[in-house]
């Protein structure tokens, strides 16, 4: 063999890199060198000066774009089913190899020797090497000048002295949070403590220039915007000034109020605003104002849960479209011919349109106007089948890799106790109990016993978030955090997450409920479960199994 790949000094450029050393000559060559001497031809594939990478048969040149482009293989990608080159072929020395394309190969993920993350290996482990992530692998350990810890960092970046990726994140912080009097504010403290104490500082970083929440919070701390709500609330709520806005509450620099009252109110300020007509619009803003947003039901936190505020916007929009649907005839309140209601009121969502219009009817207006009789209720769906999910159950109570411990907790409580998704995404430590041995959770006015291995999923909670201020501003009470800063997981992302597994929450809690009500007497598994005694009722009829009517249920 003429030459192998060794670490060494170049012999033309001098650097120290891998070498392709040539035993004949007795030196080394690294790669980039090597390219230089190549020979530059117009490629026969795209056209343009290039250097030769290979050649076709009547000696034309060809890059090494092309080179890749048309390169073929009789082996076909398992994944995208392309021929051309593999990166990966079935019966190598990874068990369950495949044969995959570069576009489909993706690198493993292992335990990263130097930051401790599950990440994507850019150094594989060898015998005298660990396992390095491409983070850690394009970043020295060095000992900081300024900390004097062992950390990640830059070796030339304090005065020509090593300085780590926490003590550069330190100096940015306190730049951008020193006011024009040269001092961070008193109210900016908790703020500054909790992002030097971020755990991936190098992150903050190489994402500094680029969050707005940021950039935001170095506009308050120079005085250019007001630290309190309405300053943020004249922001586009978007994301950043969310996740902004729960950090702030979360250090006490902003005091704490319901996120969605607040938005629901504003929605109703904004949707009132769109009505032309200074009758309709008295009449939306004291529907929208008071009987509906007034109303809404607060959850056992004292708040309005994510659900109930979605619900009431919904109810506002559909009586914002019958006031429009109104005005497009040329009608108003005292004239509206049935026509017209019966016209509406066969579109979708038919119950949502007639509680507006049974409203107003309470309310004196639409004096020609005659309501259809009320429709009974259907049956409520349950298309997830009892045994599959009986057994999906089972998987995720005694599989370990099935998924996260916090997706395995909320999966039991759907599919076992028939839980709403906002319900668990609000659960708190207070609402365990361990009494001699036993683990209890308040679900209802009754504390439940839950079955192992549930009660060491549920006990294990809640996980601390490994990124962004979330882990360092989390509030400890809630058993399911959230991504801001002292927040829970937001109902929709539990709900998404559930889906990953292949769990409709409706069907499921259905199926579950047609279960317990079939087993359980209605009074005890409605205190147990939170929900009402005629709820419970309503499913034992379902079910056949009320005393008093399961004879005519049955048949």
């Amino acid at each position: 063999m003429a030459s192998t790949i060794v670490r060494g000094t170049c012999f033309r450029c001098g650097r120290d890199k891998n070498l392709r050393w040539n035993h004949i000559l007795d030196r080394g060559e690294c790669r980039a060198c090597r390219a230089q001497r190549s020979p530059e031809e117009v490629c026969t594939g795209c056209g343009r000066t290039r250097r030769v990478n290979a050649r076709t048969d009547d000696g034309g040149a060809i890059c090494v774009t092309c080179y890749a482009r048309t390169r073929t293989a009789e082996d076909a990608c398992d994944e995208c089913g392309t021929l051309g080159p593999l990166a990966t072929r079935a019966g190598g020395k990874r068990a369950g190899s495949r044969n995959l394309c570069p576009r489909c190969y993706r690198n493993p993920k292992r335990v990263c020797c130097v930051c401790g993350r599950l990440k994507r290996i850019a150094l594989k482990a060898t015998a005298t090497t660990p396992d390095i992530c491409p983070t850690c692998y394009q970043a020295p350990v060095i000992d900081c000048s300024i900390c004097g810890w062992q950390a990640l960092g830059r070796r030339t970046t304090n005065h020509g002295r090593p300085r780590c990726f926490a003590c550069q994140a330190a100096q940015q912080i306190d730049a951008a949070l020193t006011g024009p009097g040269g001092t961070i504010r008193p109210e900016l403290k908790g703020v500054r403590d909790a992002l030097t104490e971020l755990r991936q500082p190098r992150s903050l970083l190489s994402n500094w220039r680029g969050l707005a929440s940021l950039r935001l919070l170095t506009d308050i701390a120079a005085g250019r915007l007001d630290l309190s709500h309405d300053a943020l609330d004249a922001q586009p709520q978007v994301f950043s000034v969310n996740y902004l806005r729960a950090m702030l509450v979360a250090a006490e620099a902003l005091p704490p109020r319901d996120e969605n009252a607040t938005r629901l109110h504003r929605y109703v300020t904004e949707t009132v605003a769109g009505i032309t007509d200074p009758e309709l619009r008295g009449v939306l803003t004291r529907y929208a104002r008071w009987h509906v947003a007034g109303r809404a039901k607060t959850n056992r936190h004292g708040r309005i849960s994510a659900h109930v505020a979605a619900r009431c916007r919904g109810d506002i929009q559909t009586a914002k479209s019958f006031l429009d649907h109104l005005t497009a005839y040329g009608h108003d309140l005292d004239d509206c011919p049935q026509a017209c209601i019966d016209a509406w009121l066969g579109g979708p969502s038919r119950s949502a349109r007639l509680s507006f219009i049974r409203w107003l009817k309470r309310g004196g207006y639409l004096p020609r106007v005659r309501l259809p009789e009320p429709i009974a209720p259907k049956d409520p769906g349950h298309d997830a089948d009892p045994d599959e999910q009986l057994a999906l159950a089972r998987r995720l109570l005694h599989d370990p890799d099935s998924a996260s411990i916090e997706d395995r907790a909320a999966a039991c409580l759907i599919l076992l106790y028939a839980q709403p998704a906002a319900k668990i995404a609000a659960l708190t430590t207070s609402d365990i109990k361990v009494s001699d041995g036993d683990t209890y959770l308040a679900l209802g006015p009754e504390p439940l016993l839950l079955i192992p291995p549930l009660d060491a999923l549920v006990t294990a909670l809640p996980v601390a978030k490994p990124f962004g201020t979330a882990s360092t501003l989390s509030d400890p009470r809630w058993l399911f955090t959230g991504k801001n800063a002292g927040t829970h997981l937001h109902p929709t992302s539990l709900m998404a997450r559930m889906n990953r597994l292949g769990i409709i929450t409706r069907a499921s809690r259905n199926t579950a409920l047609l279960h317990l009500a079939s087993t359980t007497p209605p009074a005890v598994f409605a205190s147990l479960t939170g929900i009402s005694i005629g709820t419970a009722t309503r499913w034992a009829e379902l079910t056949g199994s009320a005393w008093n009517n399961y004879a005519g249920a049955r048949r």
